[in-house]
This record gives C-alpha cells, structure tokens and sequence, in this order.
C-alpha cells in the first residue's frame, strides 16, 4: 500500500508530464517562428539596400537631368558649367563629367577646370556611345578610371541637343560612395553586404571589401538571382562559413543585392528566444513542485494530527483539542468552491481580453485596408493627374508647331491657336480644382450666397457646355423651372458644371442626358441623369470621396482626377443642402440628385451688369518677371494694347527702371530669385519718388493668405497665373486710376 506522500508525487508527475510534452512543442513552434523572422528581417535588410541604391540613382538621375537644361550648355560658357557641376556632385566620392560625341571630356569636376583629364577607358567610351544612340540613361558595373586610377561606377545620363549639339553628362562613383551612402549601419556585424554587377563582379561590400571588390560573386549565388527576381539560398560563405543568402536586384542599374548572414547568427537569434521561454517554464515547474512538496507536508501533518487524536481517545485519553478531519474536508470543499469561483472570474476576464484583443486585431485589419485602398487611389490619381496635364501639354506642343510650320496668318495658324486657348483654360481648370481640394481639406472654402435661379444657372453652365463642344453627339434633354436658392454664384456653377460635365464624360456619343429643376418640399432639386457606363455596386457607396474612382484602361479615355464628385458633396454641404448617387449597375446609366434649401423669389431680380466700357487708357507700365518666356509674352501682349512697358528679370534692374523711368503702374512677379515681390513693393512704397505708383502683383501663388500678404505689402490688386488677359487689361485701368488719384502730375500717353 502506498503512502500519501506517494499519491501526491506520482498525482504532480501526472500534472507536469503533459505540459512539459505540450511547452516542448510550443518552444519548438518559437525557435521555427524566430528562425523565419530573421530570415524575413535578411530579406528586408536587402530589399531596403536596393532601395537605397534606388534611391540615390533616381537622385543623380534627376539632377544630371536638371544640369542638361543649363542655359550655359546654349552658350558655350564650359567654365560657368563647370560652376553648376560641382553642385550636382553628392559627395567627396563622387564627381560630374561633360562629353561631347567624340568622347572628349569637357568638363570633369575632378579635377580643376583649365586641366586636361586623360580620355576615357574603350569600355567607358563604348557605354557613351551606347547612352548617344539610345539616348536612355545607363549605370555601368565596375571600372577602372582611366584619369583618377580608381575602381568606380558611372552613371551616364544622355543631353538633349543644344545648338544641334548632343552631348553626353555622366556622373562617376568611387566604390566609397556606397560605404557613405548606402550601407545602413544598424545591421548586425556579421552580416554580410554586397552589390553586384551585372557582370557578376562585386561593385561594393561592408566586409572585406579591399579584397573582394572586383572579383567575382560565387556562381550559386548569381546563378538563382537570374533565375528570380528576389529569393533566398543556403549556401557556405567564401571564408566556408555556413549562411543563409538573400538577393533582390535594383530597378535602375540591374545590379544584385546580396545579403548574407551565418546560420549559426540565425539558429542564435531563435535560440535565445527559446532559451528564455524554457526558462520561464522550468521556474514555473520549480516552484509548482516546491508548492506541492510543501502543500503535501500539510497534508500529511493535518491527518497525523487527526490519527493521534483517534490513538488517544481509543486509548482512553482526552484528545487534544485539534480540528477534526471533517472540518478540513468542509474547508477544502470550500477552497475548491472559492478555487472554482476565481478560476471561473479568470476565465472570464481572459475570454474579455481575448474578445478585446480580436476586436483590436480586426479594427488593424481594417485599417490596414483602409490604408490600402487610399494608396490605391492615390497611384490612380498620380496616374491619372500625369494623363490629364501630358494630354493638354501634347496638346499645346503639337498647335505650336503646327503655327510654326504653317505661318502665323493662316487657318492652320488660328486652328492652332484655338487649340492652344482650349487646353490652357483646361489646365485652369485643372488647377482651380486641385486648388479647392487644398482650401476644402483645409477648410479655408468661404461662400458669399446671393439669391440665384438655380434653372437659369443650369441653362447657362449649359450654353457654356455647348460653346465649348461638350454637348455635340448627345440626346440632350433639359427642363427648369424659375426655383431661387441663396447660394455663392461661383461655387453652385462649380457643381452644376462638374455633374454635367461627370454624365457627358461617362456617357457615350449618342447617348442621353437628362438634366432638370424642380422644387419638392420647401427644396430645390437638381437632377443630371445619363444612360451612360454606370456605376459598380462596390463603388456606389464612395463615388462622392476624395481622389475615388471607377476602374479606367490605359489610355485614359474618361479621364478626370477623381476630385469632382468630392467637391460637388463638399460644396453641396456648405450650402446646406445633400447629394446623393444612384445607378442599376454597370452599363445601366447613373443619377445624380442634389438638393438645396429653397427662398422666396426676390420682390425684384438684381439689375444686370453693365458691360465694362471697351475705351481702354494707355500706361506707362513696368513689367519685373524673371521667366523669359513669360516676361516677353506680356509684354508684347500689353504694346499691342497700346501701353509702354519697359521691362526686368531682376528685382534689382525693376527698382533701378522704377526710380529712372517713373512709370504709372509695375506688373511684379512674387517668386523673384533675389529679392521677394512684397520686398519689391515695401522698397517701391518707401520711397518717396515711386510711393504713389500703381502695383500689381501677378504669381501663381494664389491662396487666400498669398492675397493678404500681396495687398500687406502694398500692392493695390492680387492676380493668379494664368489671367484672363480682359480681366488683365481692366484691373490695370483701375490701377493707374488709382495711381493718377494718388499722385498730382499722373503720367499718361
């Protein structure tokens, strides 16, 4: 027979057996799941090196690019190039080096300017010539340069024609560059880092790189990063080390990215994970059997106790006074319901965090589609901005030519000219659109409602439609009805023309659009319906969102930003009114509704404008624009008109024109290289000899804070690029009116 003692132990070995079997296999489970985490950190160290070499790439690409533009190439002047140059080079590892198509080097940042570098190595001079004759920017593996006798890699970057000249700008990096730039110095130390070429030779490496910089990657290596694009391999190290390799490649030069790291550093990382959790658990087993040894010993004393008492009473004897094995039995049935009681709140509490913990794990899920679904959107409105500003440019590009080829006085000419018209008032309207998403996400959109007949808005924006061609191959079908609202003129046009604009786009030629006006329940309604492409279920909840919109092919043919809708609900919303979006589905045609509080009609309709008088004055008028283009434009614009302009690229030479030349009024451009228009204009008002003249500020700068500042610093009116040249010419009247007022002799012609 067994003692108790006995029970107890073999009762605990019981207990322990199944979750030392089951804590076995969870550390398992963790060294396996340690082990992949860094092997995913390893994939991740390379992936972000590419990136970095990316990075820097696209850098270099970009301000070779933005050198090439330099007026100086235009001119000959090699030794202010040489000056623009040194500003393109990164670092002290790298330098900038001009080519013409002979090869020569014309200018090379590596040495001074007057000083003759050698000429380049055959295999430099055959790259060159590969850049001049696909005119695409090309990085080349490791060389040898033939002037500064270093091993380095050459980006070359090919130059538009400059007076029918073609040249070549290349950029050259010692293998030093990448120790600066690229390797990231938060990697462990036996992790090894390595870029290569093309050619399978080592262009850089964070370990050992004085000897193994230009020698050749191992075969296996390079053997699976051309069979992938990315992946990872086991394989020993040159030095026989065991290790785990991951490789990707860079997008701009082709190169391999290397990143190797011993199994023994890997098996490390999942071990010490391990070793604290079996830690944990042999401390907790520790302690259990020490707390059974001690809750056992209790025990064996309690009946001890229980058994003397029953010798002495057996015997005669008074027992001592000593609780009796009933009560002990009450009390453990008791601990077991208290036990039960607090296991029970445990398990509660734990399937609370438990449901917590899900609610937290889905609310990240959700955010994470969330963030997905806004990155989409944003490459989609990326893509679509560059299709919606390339199409107008090409646009333009093309008119240009035509009116060069053509002669300015012919119908090619003013078809040209036309075109040219047509896509500048559609970047405008590009531009005010994209404006009017920054005031509205800022909330900087002000009304200024007035009473207005919403059937005869609708009528107008569609006689605007019609004059601009929007409206020719549709079934078109309109009913209004005189209903008034209280709204800003400009913003309700903004939303009749985006609908209209939005079912004339979606709808194919032939296809019928229906817009109407009516009241219904103290409320103005607007309705533009369309038997166009439609709506898709998924996206009918989220047409009225920021940058949404429906799946488009390449070539872009609907075109749009995905901004309209959103402007149309957050005017909608100022005016405190709803829109809302209805549509059977794909193919079925979509409507659109919008409703606005409706007011009385006025006792009388506000008296038309007067139309502005075409007697025009003629000024004395100076124009400062540092932007050749532009300044020379204006001003023959303005002596066509009549005026007398004297113009200046430098906000010194406006100054200097103003105290000599007293003109009546001065067109300023804010965005001046030297001195800030507002500058110009505080220097113009204090002195007393050009205070009283005339001041214009005309940028592209054209948010509400631009204004004030414009009008803080003297300027009697502010105009955004690009003016209507009418609304110029009239605004420049009042302003030498103003100036005549301010001054006793105006000077007029």
């Amino acid at each position: 027979m067994l003692k108790i003692r006995t029970h107890l132990v073999l009762m605990a070995a019981a207990i322990l057996l199944p979750v030392v079997i089951f804590s076995a296999a969870a550390l398992q489970q963790l060294r396996d799941g340690e082990r992949e985490a860094a092997l995913r950190g390893l994939q991740e160290t390379a992936r972000a090196t590419a990136l970095i070499v990316d990075r820097e790439l696209a850098s270099s690409i970009a301000a070779l690019e933005l050198l090439a533009q330099s007026n100086h190439l235009e001119t000959g002047d090699l030794q202010a190039f040489y000056q623009q140059a040194l500003l393109a080079n990164k670092r002290t590892t790298s330098w900038t080096v001009l080519v013409d198509p002979d090869g020569r080097q014309l200018v090379n940042t590596a040495f001074p300017f007057n000083e003759n570098p050698p000429k380049p190595a055959g295999a430099l001079s055959g790259l060159a010539q590969r850049v001049m004759a696909t005119q695409k920017p090309m990085m080349s593996d490791l060389l040898l340069g033939a002037a500064t006798k270093k091993q380095l890699v050459v980006l070359f970057v090919p130059v538009p024609a400059h007076g029918g000249k073609r040249y070549l700008l290349t950029q050259a990096f010692t293998v030093d560059f990448f120790d600066e730039a690229v390797f990231q110095p938060n990697i462990p130390s036996n992790w090894v880092v390595g870029i290569i070429g093309r050619d399978g030779r080592f262009i850089a490496r964070n370990l050992g790189a004085k000897e193994l910089v230009g020698q050749p990657a191992k075969a296996e290596l390079m053997a699976a990063a051309r069979a992938q694009d990315h992946g990872l391999i086991h394989d020993l190290m040159r030095d026989g080390t065991d290790a785990h390799h991951a490789f990707t490649h860079s997008t701009l030069s082709g190169w391999t990215i290397g990143v190797a790291a011993p199994v023994d550093s890997i098996e490390a990382t999942a071990g010490r994970a391990v070793g604290i959790a079996t830690l944990g658990l042999l401390l907790a087993i520790a302690f259990a059997v020490i707390t059974a040894a001690l809750l056992g010993r209790q025990l064996v004393r309690a009946i001890a106790g229980a058994a003397d008492a029953a010798a002495d009473l057996g015997h005669g004897l008074t027992p001592k006074l000593a609780r009796s094995s009933v009560l002990e039995i009450d009390q453990l049935h008791t601990a077991l319901t208290d036990a039960s009681a607090i296991l029970s709140r445990s398990q509660a509490s734990r399937t609370r965090a438990e449901g917590e913990r899900e609610g937290l794990l889905q609310g990240e899920y959700r955010a994470r589609l969330r963030a997905e679904d806004e990155s989409t959107a944003k490459d989609q409105f990326l893509a679509m901005l560059g299709h919606e500003l390339r199409n107008p440019l090409a646009a333009i590009g093309g008119a240009i030519a035509l009116s060069e080829r053509h002669g300015h006085g012919t119908a090619a000419a003013a078809e040209a000219r036309a075109v040219i018209q047509r896509q500048t008032r559609h970047l405008s309207h590009l531009v005010d659109d994209l404006l009017d998403v920054s005031r509205m996400v800022g909330g900087k959109i002000t009304l200024k409602p007035q009473p207005l007949d919403l059937g005869k808005m609708l009528r107008s924006c569609l006689d605007s439609l019609r004059a601009s061609g929007y409206t020719a191959g549709y079934d078109l079908k309109v009913t209004t009805a005189p209903v008034w609202i209280n709204g800003d003129p400009t913003r309700i046009e903004q939303i009749v023309n985006n609908l209209l604009v939005n079912a004339f786009k979606f709808t194919p030629p032939g296809g019928l659009v229906e817009a109407t006006v009516g009241s219904s329940a103290g409320e103005a309604v607007l309705t533009v319906k369309d038997s166009g492409l439609g709506i898709p279920p998924d996206l009918l909840p989220h047409v009225f969102e920021l940058f949404v919109q429906g799946s488009a092919s390449l070539d872009r043919a609907q075109g749009g930003l995905g901004i309209g809708l959103a402007l149309v609900r957050q005017l909608t919303d100022l005016h405190g009114g709803t829109v809302s979006a209805q549509s059977a589905g794909p193919g079925q045609g979509s409507s659109f509704v919008v409703r606005l509080p409706r007011i009385a009609a006025p006792a009388a309709p506000p008296a038309p404008a007067l139309p502005a008088s075409t007697q025009r004055w003629r000024w004395r008028i100076l124009l400062i624009e540092d932007n050749d283009d532009a300044r020379r434009m204006m001003r023959r614009l303005l002596a066509m008109e009549g005026h007398s302009v004297f113009e200046a690229a430098t906000a010194a030479e406006g100054l200097r024109l103003a105290g000599l030349q007293q003109p009546d009024l001065a067109i300023v451009d804010i965005g001046l290289p030297e001195m800030t228009g507002y500058e110009v204009a505080q220097h113009l008002r204090r002195d007393a000899a050009t205070q009283a003249m005339g001041l214009v500020a005309l940028t592209g700068y054209g948010q509400q804070d631009d204004r004030q500042n414009a009008l803080a610093a003297g300027f009697d009116f502010h105009l955004v690029k690009s003016v209507d040249i009418d609304h110029l010419l009239e605004v420049i009247d009042l302003c030498g009116q103003a100036a005549r007022r301010r001054s006793s002799g105006p000077k007029t012609e």
